[in-house]
């Protein structure tokens, strides 16, 4: 008698520890699945996202870099403020290489979207949608040096770049 209620007792921790065993290793399989799920998601995001640079010059006193970018994939982008925009530049006596912060202030970057430069944009304000350009303008300090050449990098948020090379 002593034996069977010991294996019951046995039997018992048993069963509650493969319970328990197998309700973690689905919950770990669920977990596993929804990251596949989002990575697999995230990978065709990238995969319809194209960005062209189009030109890039400085105004005339230098202060500022305008980068035309063409939305040439087939995803609408938005959320300006995760995009990443970085110049690499020299002044006429030493280098910079900065990112910038999303703004209209100095060392700061602001948008402007088109259809096509200078038909400004009419459908989805605020949306780069695919087909349209966009204008950034860098306002940088100290300005970019006369006779310089410098490179610009625009990566929006699913990590896709656009670079073009400038001068002043």
């Amino acid at each position: 008698m002593e034996t069977v209620i010991s294996t019951l007792i046995v039997a018992a921790l048993i069963i509650l520890a493969v319970v328990g065993l197998s309700q973690t290793s689905l919950s770990a399989q669920s977990t596993i699945a929804q990251s596949t799920g989002l990575m697999q998601e995230r990978a065709g995001d990238r995969a319809r996202t194209s960005l062209t640079a189009v030109s890039a010059q400085t105004t005339p006193l230098g202060d500022a870099v305008q980068i035309t970018l063409k939305n040439t994939g087939s995803t609408k982008l938005a959320t300006f403020n995760e995009w990443d925009v970085i110049l690499q530049y020299s002044d006429g006596t030493s280098n910079h290489a900065q990112w910038y912060s999303f703004g209209s202030g100095v060392n700061q970057w602001s948008e402007q979207l088109y259809q096509v430069v200078p038909t400004p944009e009419a459908i989805d304000p605020g949306i780069f949608d695919p087909g349209e350009e966009m204008v950034v303008t860098v306002n940088v300090s100290p300005a970019v040096g006369i006779g310089t050449t410098n490179v610009a990098v625009v990566s929006a948020p699913n990590g896709i770049t656009a670079s073009a090379i400038f001068q002043h």
